[in-house]
């Protein structure tokens, strides 16, 4: 189990920053447009913001706004917290979730769409079949088509609370694409902090437990359990079970923490299941440590993050419970920021950024010796949504659809 080795700075430093702290001054490197694919053919497009100091061993943040109608990268202040991260160390990736800004193009409908050709071995898509369908999304094939839909708007989907899950797929490819350019040396994938608003807080959670299930590093061929044509990992084909389990090295392990800002819990997720992803997921608990700030006056926002630090992630446990307390995960108020919520409390110069990059930096000391390794995956994990409530080796749910 990770540790901070200074817990004083919890209640100290940390706990006294203000409105009227020194203000981060956010001059850091310009960002640059990227795209990657998603492991169902969506091609989602980011912002990759580059460490001012040393990139290639600098840890990388992750920037997850909440998904909804009309929400984009551009909505809050993402950028000028990109800026101010960059210019502390800190590579910074944001992008748009499939269906919001920019990211609307589907660049292989025939996976999207989970068609499958007579020559196939399998299905393009067996593991989003589910939520690429009729049922979910409009625009789905027919008959009377002439062509494929090739893109998608949040607007085409009819359920956008059921469709949550697939938002994995959009977090899976934003690691691979991390991965890929730690391999290049542009990055270090050995830390990786995940910064978001609302219900992000659901989505980041969720594909936490996902990590916890994946190899860190590509699968050896003979780690492999089907040895046959198709195997793992290629595009065309979803990963398989690994010969023995899972290695002792998994995904988890490099998120260092996460910063949620008024994080709350998705509609369409169940208390009892989110808490059931972690306690299936102890080592998530365990290594994984998240503050929760939000504003004074917001209620909302004050509940949710006693629900997450309290009863999901229990950081502190009741006397005699097996499980051990957490100094690292709390919750937090940020003090001068009035009613703000989400996305809102950055920009507003009441001492939010300051704090995250507090909060960052005491778990990045006793990380920064971790060097970068080679991980040598050539496409997203694809992670399989099942269709119900369960969160196992093989599948992962929210709701049935």
């Amino acid at each position: 189990m990770r540790r901070w080795m200074a817990v004083p700075f919890l209640f100290g430093a940390l706990a006294l920053l203000s409105a009227n702290a020194p203000k981060a001054q956010a001059q850091g490197a310009d960002p640059i447009e990227e795209t990657f694919l998603t492991a169902d053919g969506i091609q989602l497009r980011g912002l990759f913001t580059k460490s001012m100091k040393n990139a290639g061993a600098d840890p990388v943040v992750i920037l997850l706004y909440p998904p909804g109608k009309d929400n984009n990268m551009t909505k809050g202040d993402w950028k000028g917290l990109a800026t101010t991260l960059s210019k502390e160390g800190y590579n910074v990736l944001q992008f748009d979730w499939r269906g919001h800004g920019k990211s609307t193009d589907i660049k292989d409908p025939a996976r999207f769409w989970n068609l499958q050709a007579p020559t196939d071995q399998f299905p393009p898509n067996p593991f989003t079949g589910p939520w690429n369908s009729p049922r979910m999304v409009t625009g789905a094939p027919s008959p009377q088509a002439k062509k494929l839909k090739n893109d998608l708007f949040f607007k085409d989907l009819k359920d956008p609370v059921r469709y949550a899950p697939a938002f994995l797929l959009d977090l899976a490819a934003a690691r691979h694409h991390i991965d890929t350019k730690n391999d290049t040396g542009d990055l270090n994938a050995s830390s990786i902090y995940l910064v978001g608003a609302d219900t992000a807080a659901t989505i980041g959670l969720a594909w936490l437990t996902t990590e916890w299930n994946r190899p860190a590093f590509i699968p050896t061929p003979n780690q492999l359990a089907f040895q046959g044509i198709g195997g793992f990992p290629t595009y065309k084909y979803v990963p398989q079970p690994l010969a023995g389990g899972l290695p002792n090295e998994l995904g988890g392990g490099d998120i260092s923490g996460a910063v949620w800002l008024s994080g709350s819990r998705a509609l369409s997720v169940p208390e009892n299941l989110i808490k059931g992803w972690v306690k299936g997921t102890p080592k998530l608990r365990e290594n994984n440590p998240m503050l929760f700030l939000y504003a004074p006056k917001d209620a909302k926002g004050k509940a949710q993050a006693s629900f997450f630090t309290d009863e999901v992630l229990v950081a502190k446990p009741p006397v005699n419970s097996p499980l051990t307390k957490l100094e690292q995960t709390l919750s937090m108020e940020v003090k001068e920021g009035g009613a703000l919520n989400g996305a809102a409390l950055l920009g507003a110069k009441v001492g939010t950024e300051e704090t995250i990059l507090q909060y960052l930096a005491a778990i990045q000391k006793n990380r920064a010796k971790l060097i970068r390794k080679n991980r040598g995956f050539t496409a997203p994990w694809s992670i399989q949504l099942a269709p119900d409530n369960t969160l196992a080796g093989q599948g992962f749910g929210f709701l049935r659809p």
